[in-house]
């Protein structure tokens, strides 16, 4: 008879053990979602640019948006980099993030040097992927959208 109740109390655990994992599965495609869509602006050629080298220029109806890095993006090492933004623009915020992998958002502080020019650095993470794309997401303030700055790094 004890061999019966621990045999059952065991196949009940079973149960409630693949119910929590499809749980916090399901929990985390949703999050998952939701993060991903929580952008509704898209990029275009207007708000946009590849790296080319170590910079890129994104033209504005105020001016020219320039992002300089020190170096080619590599993971795993700091890299610091200057964004230079037309006369009277602002930064409001700014992040790192994965395009073909979740790799979470990455903070990007930035910290005005002068009118134009705002410092800062990141470091990328390693990830299993050979070829990393990732979008740095720059929020000027008063802009309804974002501007994007495109990249690659490989492993």
């Amino acid at each position: 008879m004890i061999k019966n109740l621990t045999f059952e109390r065991l196949h009940k655990a079973k149960h409630v053990i693949v119910f929590a994992v499809i749980l916090i599965t399901v929990a985390m495609v949703a999050m998952v979602n939701i993060l991903s869509e929580n952008n509704n602006y898209k990029p275009d050629n207007k708000t946009s640019c590849w790296l080319a080298g170590n910079s890129c220029e994104i033209g504005l109806p105020e001016g020219t948006l320039t992002v300089v890095m020190d170096r080619l993006p590599t993971i795993e090492e700091q890299i610091p980099l200057t964004v230079t933004l037309p006369e009277g623009l602002q930064i409001d915020s700014a992040y790192i993030e994965g395009v073909n992998m979740f790799m979470g958002k990455i903070p990007l502080p930035l910290e005005p040097e002068n009118s134009r020019q705002w410092q800062g650095w990141f470091m990328l993470g390693a990830c299993t992927e050979p070829t990393m794309q990732w979008q740095m997401v720059v929020q000027i303030k008063n802009r309804p959208e974002p501007v994007w700055i495109f990249f690659t790094t490989q492993m």
